[in-house]
């Protein structure tokens, strides 16, 4: 169903005299402020429609390869959530889709919260690198052992500014379509 209904304009002239409004069915329609908003909302489904398939094609690769990586907590976490953004990704699609006036706030919400995470794990292992087992430490020329945490530091650092960004971005677009 779209955000308004339709009226003709004779039996809304009607009702606003019959309220005692001196306004116009024309001044009445310019005076709501959300009436444009709603034009954002396909553009936003659209853009959560890829944002949700993805996250779902990440989220099942992540449960797969589960246990290839080993059921530790930091990967549990990750698998958790990566399914918990996915939920609501599917959900701010679906808000969008009804013209739902929360549909900006969650999508905002949501993404902010995976930029925040991504960031914060990002940089987390830019600060503290993974630890290379005693087995390959111990074979490894030292300076190649330097410069392979330089490139890991590195990695991670581009991924918090490419990935944590590019979320960032679609929560403000997101928010864009909030009616002010």
């Amino acid at each position: 169903m779209g955000p308004l209904i339709s009226i003709p304009r004779e039996a809304l002239a009607e009702l606003l005299r019959a309220s005692g409004s001196p306004l116009t069915p024309e001044q009445y329609a310019a005076s709501l402020p959300e009436v444009g908003v709603y034009k954002k909302y396909p553009g936003r489904a659209w853009a959560a429609a890829v944002s949700k398939y993805t996250l779902l094609v990440v989220a099942i690769l992540a449960v797969v390869c589960l246990p290839l990586l080993g059921f530790g907590f930091e990967n549990l976490i990750i698998v958790v959530g990566l399914a918990t953004v996915t939920f609501f990704e599917f959900r701010v699609h679906r808000y969008f889709l009804e013209n739902n006036p929360q549909a900006p706030s969650l999508g905002f919400r949501n993404q902010s919260a995976f930029a925040a995470a991504i960031l914060i794990y990002c940089l987390y292992h830019a600060v503290v690198p993974v630890s290379i087992p005693s087995d390959y430490s111990s074979v490894m020329d030292p300076s190649m052992l330097v410069l392979m945490q330089s490139f890991e530091r590195v990695f991670y650092l581009i991924i918090a500014i490419v990935a944590g960004g590019s979320q960032f971005g679609l929560a403000w677009y997101y928010r864009s379509a909030q009616s002010r």
